[in-house]
């Protein structure tokens, strides 16, 4: 008893000017992207603004494109800091977390040659918000520090910018 179903085709307008990493289609995402880095008003000085670089925070899920957004941002000229890669920094032998880390959780959670296995701290902590809490209460102030660290040495070089990216959500403050 229902009515026919009737097709509509929408042809999609083309982008004459798309990239090989753009949408063919016209697209609000490439224009996006064609936007990052462009001033969209005259710079102003503020006297209550630090002189320090810029910080701008990449966050997001898996796949959300935080990589990509840093890679550009590093083509600007940002000094790009990996929020990710400082973290796995923070958890080595002789690492800022490290020794805090195995007093928690325990020598259990430690492969063969010293260093933390993740998949089973993992298996410890997801699924437990108390022991996540733990956690992220040792890891995450160590890796705020390593950052500020990282926005010192831009600083030192003389960068304008600095693109924090990474999966640790809770970076400022």
């Amino acid at each position: 008893g229902l009515p026919e179903l009737s097709l509509y085709e929408i042809v999609l307008l083309k982008d004459p000017v798309h990239s090989e990493s753009e949408e063919e289609k016209v697209s609000s995402s490439s224009l996006r992207q064609r936007l990052l880095g462009t001033l969209l008003r005259p710079l102003q000085k503020d006297p209550s603004l630090p002189a320090r670089p810029y910080v701008i925070g990449l966050t997001g899920g898996t796949g959300s494109g935080k990589s990509s957004i840093a890679k550009y941002l590093d083509e600007l000229g940002a000094f790009v800091i990996d929020a990710d890669r400082l973290g796995h920094a923070a958890y080595v032998p002789g690492g800022p977390a490290y020794e805090q880390v195995v007093a928690t959780f325990g020598a259990e959670i430690l492969n063969e040659d010293g260093t933390i296995n993740r998949k089973v701290l993992g298996a410890k902590v997801f699924g437990n918000q108390e022991q996540l809490k733990a956690l992220t209460d040792i890891v995450w102030p160590e890796i705020a520090r390593l950052v500020k660290q990282q926005i010192g040495e831009a600083e030192a070089l003389g960068k304008r910018g600095a693109a924090v990216a990474g999966q640790v959500g809770v970076l400022a403050g």
